[in-house]
């Protein structure tokens, strides 16, 4: 994943996702982050840029002849782009080296015999927090052999359906869908074909590419993130999930956020 995903509904998404772009900034490719200039191209004006591209991402709207066919408008913009894998490993040791213990079991209940816990459950919020608002939106990427492209593109879109790229030195994803209600986390060949289809339309190095794997899974989405507290019994439970696709671009910012909760007396 990764690249620009346009704020949601929540006033707070604003400070999360400029909380996060912060972080992201001090971080290297050792961590999966990297520094890449792209262009987000709509169908209608795009407006303003998004919040979380600041003075310092460079943005720009993009002339006539950069915007692809099939688009009207577009803006450029130098945000970080994520390497998920990479990214997960770097978390983790960081977690770990700092005394954190990572403890894999199936949870049943919130219930848990401790004073705090951060629920942070994904699309499993829906049983473990008895959340029916939450609802799966399947993604699905295909990883590609780099043609030699840099950066990336993003459709702005409210399709389910559209085009995609971010290179990651040898390697590109391909997108993407945002599959509403499907609770299939594997990836489909049907969907994989029509994403390659719409990336080699849009850019058609990508024709001869060749396909390193699929990937795919399923998105918390929720009319609105959750990311409050309450308490039951003994216990402080903050929610933190309901993200959609932007949970990358909020995390540090809902992280700060659910700390802070979780300590508050």
């Amino acid at each position: 994943m990764a690249g620009p995903v346009f704020h949601g509904p929540d006033p707070r998404t604003v400070g999360w996702e400029l909380a996060t772009t912060r972080e992201l900034k001090t971080l290297d490719e050792t961590a999966g982050v990297r520094m890449a200039t792209g262009l987000g191209a709509s169908t209608a004006a795009m407006g303003a840029a998004p919040p979380f591209a600041d003075a310092s991402a460079l943005v720009r709207p993009a002339t006539g002849d950069e915007v692809p066919t099939g688009f009207t408008s577009g803006l450029w913009m130098r945000v970080p782009l994520v390497d998920i894998p990479v990214y997960l490993e770097y978390l983790v040791g960081r977690f770990t080296a700092n005394g954190g213990v990572i403890e894999q079991r199936r949870v049943e209940s919130l219930a848990l015999d401790a004073p705090i816990v951060v629920n942070c459950a994904g699309v499993g919020a829906r049983r473990l927090a008895a959340d029916p608002s939450v609802r799966p939106i399947k993604g699905q990427q295909v990883v590609v052999e780099n043609p030699g492209l840099d950066g990336f593109f993003m459709a702005v879109t409210l399709e389910h359906e559209y085009a995609s790229y971010h290179t990651f030195g040898r390697h590109v994803l391909l997108g993407g869908v945002t599959l509403e209600g499907s609770w299939d986390p594997a990836p489909s060949m049907e969907v994989g074909n029509r994403i390659l289809e719409r990336c080699v339309k849009l850019e058609p190095k990508f024709a001869n590419a060749r396909v390193l794997g699929h990937r795919a899974g399923l998105r918390p989405g929720r009319p609105k993130v959750r990311l409050e507290a309450e308490t039951v019994g003994r216990n402080r439970i903050v929610h933190n999930y309901g993200h959609g696709g932007s949970g990358v671009l909020q995390s540090w910012g809902c992280a700060q956020e659910t700390a802070e909760l979780a300590l508050a007396l």
